[in-house]
């Protein structure tokens, strides 16, 4: 399969994406130049599917009407042709039995990430003073109409996009591997085939690439939305530094803080549910979208936890000359710190011992008696540091392999100490009470 094969599809089939005999006319007849609102609104009325879902778009809180509309003709003149062709094609493309079970992709899941870009295409375009931001809203959802397409005709193929069978490392290099072209570039033959606004057409081919200053905002607008939405359907995770700094470069083309940013993030799912409601577009229950959600922040941490653990493996790269140089100094201090706690568990149960003895020798038995428990409680727990002491000179010993601190050159040997005490209380269930005159280490 190549580029030209599936341009060539593009450009001679009449059945993209299996629209409704409406929605076909409506879009031929919007190509003639002497066409008028109140012809589309005629067409619209043949299919009641399709007027009863322009109507609601027309009355629904995304267009803070005063007054209700009641007719189709109202709708068009509210909504402006270029509104009613981009919603009646994101409305008809809004179908779950279109992505087949071929594909392996969750259509909840991706419908779900759809709207999630156009909400906050929406949010971020009036966050910046966008002209129109029911047309950023519009761009989002028609901005991954190019991998809707794939999932349409070719499921089976794009199965092994999404389950990772190729060689690419991203998303857009996968597509291009099996199909010779990406869903950027098949986004936009699409828009184009369908008349769409050029400024529209030319946000949809470039929502994955840099943003620039001197671009149209639109691009800018859906880059930033699209990094916005945590992307878990297409199989290919983002690097997440790569990820961090294309947010920031974007945002600082629309002049947005990062305080802007995390206020449009943090109430992305709220808008997504509202946005799927007036649609009528089934993402599943609030319970499944926070499960998901979950699943990201997960994802998220594993790929935080990876970050952190690739750079300690740098650091102690760097640090492995430091650390050989020191290794023998911090096992001299170590060693001479173990013998403190050994010295102190040693003394502690030794003056015991005399204090005990000391009793019995002169008789008093009520008062050996007396203090008999509280010193075994302190022999119990030399004891407990005499072992911990013992496990940690076994864990030491190979003390080039242990992390010390830079600026002494020594291992925390006290914080390692009372953690094995605490972890040995905890695995033996023993908790001693406290020591009347216990030796202070």
């Amino acid at each position: 399969m190549t580029n030209l094969s599936i341009v060539e599809h593009i450009r001679t089939s009449g059945d993209l994406l299996s629209l409704p005999q409406a929605l076909s006319e409506l879009l031929r007849e919007m190509e003639r130049p002497e066409f008028s609102s109140e012809t589309l609104a005629n067409i619209i009325l043949k299919d009641p599917w399709l007027t009863g879902r322009i109507l609601k778009l027309a009355n629904s809180s995304f267009y803070h009407r005063f007054s209700e509309i009641t007719t189709v003709h109202q709708a068009v003149q509210l909504l402006g042709v270029t509104t009613v062709k981009c919603l009646a094609l994101s409305s008809s493309v809004f179908n779950p039995g279109k992505i087949e079970k071929e594909s392996g992709v969750d259509a909840r899941a991706y419908f779900s990430r759809i709207l999630t870009v156009a909400a906050a295409s929406e949010k971020i375009a009036e966050r910046t003073g966008y002209k129109a931001p029911e047309e950023a809203f519009i761009a989002g959802l028609l901005h991954d109409i190019g991998t809707m397409f794939f999932l349409h005709h070719y499921p089976d193929k794009y199965r092994l996009v999404v389950s990772r069978q190729t060689k690419a490392r991203s998303l857009l290099d996968a597509e291009i591997e099996i199909f010779g072209i990406n869903h950027c570039d098949v986004g936009f033959h699409l828009a184009t085939k369908w008349g769409l606004p050029e400024h529209l057409v030319n946000a949809i081919l470039d929502h994955h690439t840099p943003g620039r200053l001197d671009e149209e905002p639109l691009k800018n607008v859906l880059r930033l939305a699209s990094l916005l939405s945590t992307d878990n359907v297409n199989g290919y995770g983002e690097d997440i530094e790569d990820r961090i700094t294309r947010v920031k470069q974007v945002a600082g083309c629309l002049s947005l803080s990062q305080e802007d940013v995390d206020a449009i993030s943090i109430s992305l799912l709220s808008w997504t549910v509202s946005v799927a409601e007036y649609l009528g577009v089934d993402i599943g229950s609030i319970e499944g979208m926070l499960t998901r959600a979950n699943q990201e922040i997960w994802q998220t941490y594993l790929m935080v936890e990876n970050l952190f653990k690739e750079r300690q493996e740098l650091s102690q790269k760097l640090l492995k000359e430091e650390r050989e140089k020191g290794a023998m100094e911090s096992k001299n201090i170590a060693m001479a710190t173990l013998s403190h706690y050994l010295n102190n568990a040693a003394m502690a149960i030794y003056g015991r011992s005399q204090l005990l003895r000391m009793q019995a020798t002169k008789g008093d038995v009520d008062q050996l008696l007396e203090q008999l428990q509280a010193s075994l409680n302190v022999v119990d727990r030399s004891v407990h540091r005499i072992v911990a002491v013992l496990a940690e000179i076994r864990e030491i010993s190979p003390i080039d392999q242990i992390e010390f601190l830079n600026t002494s050159q020594a291992l925390n040997i006290d914080d390692r100490i009372e953690k094995r005490l605490v972890k040995m209380r905890n695995e033996s269930d023993l908790v001693l009470p406290e020591e009347a005159g216990f030796l202070s280490d």
